[in-house]
């Protein structure tokens, strides 16, 4: 099976859907984006949040460590803007009949800034510390279905799956993926970086800055354009647009739709917007009560006003979510699982019917993380209180709030990156997921995800979607009230930078045309 029919029958769907979305990327500013003057050299800089945990790649779980190692390291195939599964350090993979068995042939051409030649042991390495459970990466319960990984020779690499599976290429361009050198010691992945990426990482002081260098081995010809890269972390989104606006950094990420609204008419600002998969939520322990109680989490679904809170943590930009993480944009949505309309009445009966016939009170955790995420909070206390539900906030700080609040507290609101199916439902769902949030356990969800993987054509696979979805909403383990685009601040001189479905910020296209 070659590399054009790998996906097989829904890829092409899907590209077709998500082709017609990317094509939908503005500017918010009428600034031109013609890169005629484009020129190569200085520095971009580039203010994000200041939420630091950690460098390794295998372990990536905040914005700026995600983003600094996207453009430090590489994997072994990517998402194009287009969400296609484009080659990186692989030039071409073919599966055997069944699909239980993929050969990636890849790049001779490569090395990691240490100098050393990059192999097939490097992707062995990798993969093999990603699927190990002693290292609980999150990346594993997208991987677990891979038995074994071979290098083929030094230039060719074999993975070998306990079943059929037609989401390997998919799975491999998560960004924990980032492939490693296989004689690196493991001690200094923290805080140090040997990629292969466009760029080196020359500094990195948490809560302050990352610096970047042109990498002049790089295996693209040509790139990257600019010399250095300057993450600069900041907690606060305010400074970081004040900052923009006063041409003290080139690029805010992320940017909020609040954010973007407030940079609109800015001289010598643009904005780059792409519909998205991307959702925020509020994910509930389904193991701790209240939340144990299904009908608690039904009265909380039913309490929800999708309308509102999109309008009042993102504009009215998106499109509502049917508490479950496949969008309506998506090939593989089942209509039928649409979330229940908003009816606090409704919500009461539950909540009566559950031992709670005064009302209830339940706390949020939030943090302004991502723009948007502490007006969603905000605009759901307000939903819910018509229900007798009285949501209490708590707002914490943003560069603890993964270390400290995600996955500690019993109700918290948390944003996610755009994945296919598999890997959207994979890495939050399944049982030992290492992100399951909700504490959702489901030996019938479980295996459904596991079905879907194997399932040999668009249709079967489809259908299996569409149950998984009508489930997921039945049993409200996580409410989703919408879906977002993605959305990148910028300065005008700025080319060769948009913003991209999967969020992934890879700025080795970049250039800065001169004023």
């Amino acid at each position: 099976m070659s590399l054009s029919s790998i996906g097989l029958v829904f890829r092409s769907k899907f590209t077709l859907v998500f082709a017609v979305m990317v094509a939908a990327v503005f500017v918010l500013a009428a600034c031109s984006s013609d890169s005629d003057d484009a020129k190569t050299g200085g520095t971009l800089r580039i203010g994000t949040t200041a939420d630091s945990v950690t460098l390794d790649p295998a372990l990536l779980t905040t914005n700026p460590d995600i983003w600094v190692a996207k453009n430090v390291y590489n994997n072994i195939v990517s998402w194009s803007h287009e969400l296609t599964v484009q080659p990186e350090l692989a030039l071409s993979w073919e599966a055997n009949d069944d699909l239980t068995s993929y050969t990636f042939k890849l790049r001779e051409d490569v090395k990691f800034h240490s100098g050393k030649d990059f192999k097939a042991e490097d992707v062995v390495f990798t993969i093999k510390r990603l699927i190990d459970p002693d290292l609980a990466s999150p990346a594993r319960g997208q991987l677990d279905f891979i038995t074994d990984v071979v290098a083929v020779d030094d230039y060719t690499v074999r993975f070998d799956l306990v079943s059929s599976n037609a989401f390997l290429p998919e799975a491999l361009a998560l960004y924990q993926g980032k492939v490693l050198n296989s004689q690196v010691d493991l001690d200094t992945l923290t805080k140090e970086a040997d990629g292969t990426g466009a760029f080196i990482l020359e500094e990195h002081i948490t809560g302050e800055r990352a610096v970047l260098k042109r990498n002049p081995d790089y295996w693209e010809d040509g790139k990257p354009y600019v010399d250095e890269v300057i993450f600069f972390f900041m907690a606060d989104a305010q400074t970081r647009l004040e900052a923009l606006k006063g041409n003290s950094i080139d690029i805010v990420v992320p940017l909020g739709a609040a954010e973007a609204a407030g940079l609109e008419g800015t001289a010598g600002v643009k904005v780059s917007q792409v519909a998205s998969g991307s959702y925020m939520v509020i994910a509930m322990e389904n193991d701790e009560p209240p939340f144990d109680n299904i009908l608690v989490r039904k009265a909380l679904q039913l309490a929800t006003d999708r309308d509102s809170i999109q309008k009042a943590s993102y504009f009215g930009l998106g499109v509502p979510g049917g508490d479950h993480p496949i969008p309506p944009t998506d090939p593989f949505y089942n209509p039928n699982s649409a979330a229940p309309a908003y009816d606090p009445e409704a919500a009461k009966e539950h909540l009566a019917e559950a031992g709670y016939p005064d009302g209830i009170t339940v706390t949020l955790h939030t943090a302004p993380v991502f723009g948007g995420l502490v007006a969603m909070a905000v605009a759901f206390k307000e939903s819910a209180a018509p229900a007798g539900i009285n949501v209490e906030i708590e707002r914490g700080p943003a560069d603890s709030y993964w270390a400290n609040v995600w996955l500690t507290e019993s109700m918290v609101t948390v944003h996610w990156f755009h994945r296919d199916p598999n890997g959207a439902l994979s890495i939050v769902y399944k049982s030992d997921a290492p992100w399951n949030e909700a504490h959702y356990y489901s030996d019938e969800i479980d295996q459904l995800i596991k079905d879907a993987q194997a399932a040999r054509t668009f249709d079967d696979r489809k259908a299996i979607y569409g149950e998984i979805q009508e489930i997921l909403t039945d049993e409200v383990p996580r409410i989703i009230p919408f879906f977002m685009p993605v959305l990148l601040g910028m300065r005008d001189n700025v080319d060769g930078v948009f913003a991209h479905p999967g969020n992934n910020f890879i700025v080795k296209d970049a250039q800065l045309r001169s004023d």
